[in-house]
């Protein structure tokens, strides 16, 4: 992994968690911390009833948690958890048809869910950690990883959030971990978005070679990057509403602001950093 090159891309596509910005959740209920979707996610996953089959190589691990309203803390009855990992030689499934060590969880009523599986593994520069990807009607989709208390690698990964690591319990011959996630309602966009998102429609510069297009279609305002570093790296999306001009990508886990000139005119996108991504046409 070219984690500088990745770190380029992650900086440049938008604002990172800006703390006059957006609304974090995450002050108000646990669980709403998010993360990068990152390059190993794969649609289509089947429901399952466990993560990881009787048998499975690796240390037994059980994960539990509420899925709740962000701002409410109630439960949220009928969320779906996609889920993946890799196994105990680092590997993930990125092609297989019984989609190994990836599933979908519905939460019961009460929010809550559970499912089997074993403890992942750290690989290259990455910590031991699980994928998730939660969503729910009324809710904007919530990206999020979680990370195991002792592993060294977590204070060296730019990605790690103190808040996503847990410290499983030991249960006989199984660990126990919780994880809660809280979901954050849909903003809905600004009444004059059809006409303001065609102003930010275009292409946009991010570094040399690398270019994102922004499409608007009625209310809805997408994105497509012309190329990704890694197999897998999520290359389409959509802006998901903060203000009437900054927006969250969820895939990246980052905000992004759209600025005007001294004319009144969409030239580029700003980051927290200062970066600029100048619009090209």
């Amino acid at each position: 992994m070219r984690a500088s090159r990745r770190r380029l891309i992650v900086a440049s596509l938008a604002l990172t968690a800006l703390p006059f910005g957006r609304l974090r959740a995450a002050d108000v209920c646990k669980g709403a911390a998010t993360n990068i979707l990152g390059p190993a996610y794969r649609k289509d996953a089947p429901f399952r009833e466990r993560l990881a089959e009787s048998g499975e190589p690796g240390t037994p691990l059980t994960m539990t948690g509420v899925v709740t309203d962000a701002h409410t803390c109630k439960p949220l009855r009928g969320a779906v958890l996609d889920v993946w990992q890799v196994d105990i030689k680092g590997d993930y499934d990125t092609d297989g048809a019984g989609f190994h060590l990836r599933g979908k969880f519905k939460c019961a009523a009460d929010g809550a869910y559970r499912f089997a599986t074993v403890m992942p593994v750290p690989y290259g520069v990455r910590p031991k950690h699980i994928h998730f990807l939660a969503t729910r009607e009324g809710y904007e989709p919530h990206i999020t990883q979680c990370y195991f208390d002792g592993d060294e690698r977590n204070s060296k990964d730019p990605f790690v959030k103190k808040e996503l690591i847990i410290a499983p319990t030991q249960a006989g011959g199984t660990l126990i971990g919780r994880f809660d996630i809280a979901l954050q309602r849909e903003t809905p966009p600004d009444r004059n978005a059809t006409s303001l998102y065609r102003q930010f429609a275009g292409v946009y510069q991010i570094a040399p070679g690398v270019q994102i297009t922004v499409v608007a279609k009625g209310r809805h305002l997408y994105w497509h990057l012309n190329q990704g570093e890694n197999q897998g790296d999520a290359l389409d999306g959509e802006f998901v509403p903060r203000t009437q001009m900054r927006f969250f990508v969820p895939e990246y886990d980052i905000d992004a602001t759209f600025v005007r000139d001294e004319h009144g005119a969409i030239d580029h996108v700003l980051d927290s950093r200062g970066i600029l991504m100048k619009k090209t046409s």
